[in-house]
């Protein structure tokens, strides 16, 4: 059994209305393929919380289980605070399922300074975000660049454009590529993680091109990875925090309920009593615990 779990942050269930929403507008025949072909939960990322979704708070509440924003009482954009981080070090989604000897990875790349910085406690330039936090209480091991370089790991981008602009001495790729890539990490783990947080960056800057432009990398680094995952092994689940690049009449998130996109082995047993945030985690477990039963009844 092996789960690859995609989070892709900013990317809500929006209005077809061309003009605002990207989504209706950019070239991206997998993302629609996917979205009425395969299991799409409308998940609420509200909670119950007045205000509008943030990034740490929703993604807390994806990789704990926890309502985060109830916890706090507010929603919280950025980065994690130490209360949140207390969630993520008990509640880690990744740790637990360590604890349950599921091989886990998260297959983004990291610069070696964020590296530093992070670890430093007297920084305060640089912190990390709720998905960082969750891989550093399951002791997992970041991805840098040289990993990069050698094929073994995805930077959050997905073509390196971003790396190429500050420095670094790697090639651009396709999104094709860096889906092989993620479908070959995937092979050597039970679960993987991979983060895309380009739609919330671009979302904020209300770019109709760029907006565009970022989807169709995702939507062709998607088109390759379903294209080449083993279904009958394998489930696909893709999920966001909060909405924002499938309206850009607005600089900020928007209340729009995000796609759960469910696909392959398990799939029906993932998607019982989701309906929010908080049912993302639990779902995870849920599969594994099932999957790990049968395989010792098997055994034994």
């Amino acid at each position: 059994m092996k789960v690859v779990f995609i989070f892709i942050d900013g990317f809500g269930l929006g209005r077809e209305e061309v003009q605002i929403n990207p989504l209706y507008s950019a070239n991206i025949p997998n993302i629609r393929k996917m979205m009425a072909e395969y299991i799409v939960i409308p998940t609420d990322t509200t909670l119950g919380v007045e205000g509008l979704p943030q990034s740490a708070t929703g993604q807390t509440a994806i990789l704990t289980g926890i309502n985060a924003p109830q916890v706090l009482g507010r929603h919280l954009h950025g980065q994690p605070t130490i209360t949140l981080k207390k969630l993520l070090y008990k509640h880690s989604l990744f740790k637990i399922l360590k604890e349950m000897n599921v091989k886990v990875t998260n297959a983004n790349v990291y610069r070696e300074q964020y590296l530093q910085q992070i670890n430093n406690p007297k920084s305060r330039k640089l912190r990390p975000s709720a998905s960082t936090v969750a891989c550093m209480a399951a002791g997992i091991t970041f991805r840098t660049v040289e990993d990069l370089k050698h094929g073994r790991g995805i930077y959050h981008d997905i073509i390196n454009k971003i790396l190429i602009e500050s420095g670094y001495e790697v090639s651009l790729i396709e999104p094709e590529s860096a889906a092989q890539i993620l479908f070959n990490i995937s092979q050597e783990y039970d679960f993987t993680f991979f983060e895309y947080f380009m739609t919330d960056i671009i979302g904020h800057k209300q770019e109709r091109e760029k907006s565009e432009e970022v989807l169709e990398i995702l939507d062709r680094f998607l088109g390759k990875l379903d294209k080449i995952i083993d279904y009958t092994n394998t489930l696909l689940v893709i999920t966001s925090d909060h909405g924002n690049i499938e309206d850009l009449s607005v600089k900020t998130h928007t209340f729009n309920k995000v796609p759960t996109i469910v696909h392959g082995k398990c799939a029906e047993i993932f998607v019982e009593g989701i309906t929010s945030l908080v049912d993302i985690s639990p779902a995870i477990i849920r599969v594994f615990s099932l999957a790990l039963t049968d395989y010792e009844r098997r055994i034994f």
